[in-house]
């Protein structure tokens, strides 16, 4: 009989594992390692303890459901699965009360989960348990990147990240993204923390600047787990320096970048109702390959 209980750090290994086997077969290409997903759940005002539960049968790990709170925008993310030799026997629904009492005990009004839209079993599960459906976006990829001119912007210089950047990348993108869907506003420490992963690289963050103002950036991160692919993880320009082509800029000057590092395909995510974003990505050869839906379920009463 499974039992539903908390992380505990000597689980680490063991639930990589899991979860690396469950998107395999479920053919999500999303494998991670021991050492990223330390580094994940180090991240500051991250609490494993609290936040994961997993469902265990005979001493195997064979289900988890893991709370992300981002009380800055009033919500918590969810994130989990059973394996699916386990399911249809209650594990998911254990496992997502957890969750719920887990975001409500933290404060949280709304819970929400991305799910690929391929995942209708996924997508049921959430729909038949009060989930609505408020968001989508686009999987997007690019191979073998041709190249592209970097456009003539008189007054403004490339430049790469460097230590002591964390301040004004983080005052950058909270500036950029203000008001955005899904988008919580960081911390200097959150920034500080992330730079210094194995996934990021100071060279992988491009800035654009007009003398000492940094008015645009491209962050991009490569999983080393992930051989020859990376990912833009943000990509933002200062409100008050929009419709100049610095996006475009700094999107190529850090595509040129990864293609340097023998990166030969790089994946983003990008709001479906973000048309100027997909207009660009696709001038410069991204194609769209999947949605990933955002399902929420709310705590509180309205």
């Amino acid at each position: 009989m499974a039992i539903i209980r908390n992380f505990d750090p000597g689980d680490l290994a063991a639930y990589v594992r899991l979860i690396n086997e469950i998107d395999a077969l479920e053919d999500l290409g999303k494998a991670s390692s021991v050492e990223h997903t330390r580094e994940r759940l180090g991240e500051p005002g991250r609490y494993p303890k609290e936040d994961i539960f997993l469902a265990e049968e005979q001493g195997l790990l064979v289900g988890y459901a893991e709370v992300r709170a981002e009380l800055g925008i009033g919500r918590a993310i969810l994130d989990g699965a059973v394996h699916p030799a386990c399911r249809c026997q209650g594990l998911g629904s254990a496992l997502l009360e957890a969750a719920v009492e887990r975001g409500q005990e933290v404060g949280a009004e709304v819970i929400q989960t991305p799910i690929p839209e391929k995942m209708t079993v996924s997508r049921r599960f959430a729909e038949k348990r009060a989930f609505i459906l408020v968001r989508r976006h686009w999987q997007m990829s690019l191979t073998n990147y041709a190249g592209a001119a970097v456009p003539t912007l008189g007054g403004f210089e490339l430049r790469h990240f460097v230590p002591g950047d964390e301040e004004a990348l983080c005052g950058l993108q909270n500036a950029a993204f203000a008001g955005s869907w899904g988008f919580c506003p960081n911390t200097a420490e959150e920034i500080r923390y992330l730079v210094n992963t194995s996934v990021c690289h100071a060279e992988g963050i491009v800035f654009l600047c007009g003398g000492e103002r940094k008015v645009a950036y491209c962050w991009t991160a490569a999983d080393p787990v992930q051989d020859g692919e990376a990912h833009v993880r943000m990509i933002g320009v200062d409100p008050a320096y929009r419709g100049r082509g610095l996006g475009r800029a700094v999107l190529v000057a850090a595509l040129d970048y990864l293609t340097r590092r023998g990166i030969e395909r790089v994946e983003l995510l990008v709001d479906s109702g973000n048309t100027t974003a997909q207009l660009l990505y696709e001038s410069l050869g991204f194609k769209r390959e999947g949605v990933i839906l955002w399902y929420e379920r709310r705590l509180v009463p309205d």
